[in-house]
């Protein structure tokens, strides 16, 4: 009878100790929550989303706001340190150069320090509207991206300038290194 009481008294604590456990894993979890959460809706844009205010000056002085993208415009984001950028750059030149749209439907965003991006800036010129930013630039920020290479195809809906597609070139194989 003792042992039975015994084991009775063992196993009570021990369900005793992982309910407090458990309780201490859901208070973490949920300061956790509270911690990521700002970083998940900054996490990007998605088609549909509404591309936030910016205006900026592009490399060839040229103003370029959220209203000059029209119907059908591409936006993309480069940066020269990164390997994925490199893989997608000749694809999307390639795809710019035989897009009907024009130049003036394409902005090439390239983020870094000016002097670092001049070769970067140097191929995407004749086939967008360049700006060059620091990371978490004006454009950046409008677009809530911080990843490179991204692509987004956006469009005038309704009077709102939105996303239409984040789809619009495949991504290199030799990118996903």
């Amino acid at each position: 009878m003792y042992v039975l009481t015994a084991a009775l008294l063992l196993v009570a604590a021990l369900c005793l100790l992982n309910l407090l456990l458990t309780i201490g894993v859901i208070k973490r979890l949920r300061e956790h929550a509270e911690i990521i959460a700002p970083i998940r809706q900054q996490a990007g844009i998605r088609t549909g989303d509404e591309v936030g205010d910016f205006s900026v000056l592009g490399v060839d002085g040229e103003r370029l706001d959220r209203a000059s993208l029209t119907h059908d415009s591409v936006v993309a984001f480069f940066a020269p340190d990164c390997r994925a950028c490199e893989a997608l750059l000749p694809d999307f030149i390639r795809w710019a150069e035989a897009d009907e749209n024009g130049r003036n439907r394409r902005m090439a965003v390239v983020i870094g320090d000016a002097s670092a991006c001049s070769e970067l800036v140097a191929m995407l010129r004749p086939v967008a509207h360049v700006v060059v930013e620091e990371p978490l630039g004006t454009v950046s920020t409008a677009f809530r991206t911080s990843a490179t290479p991204t692509v987004l195809r956006v469009g005038t809906i309704r009077g709102r300038t939105v996303v239409t597609s984040d789809r619009v070139l495949a991504m290199p194989a030799e990118a996903a290194v």
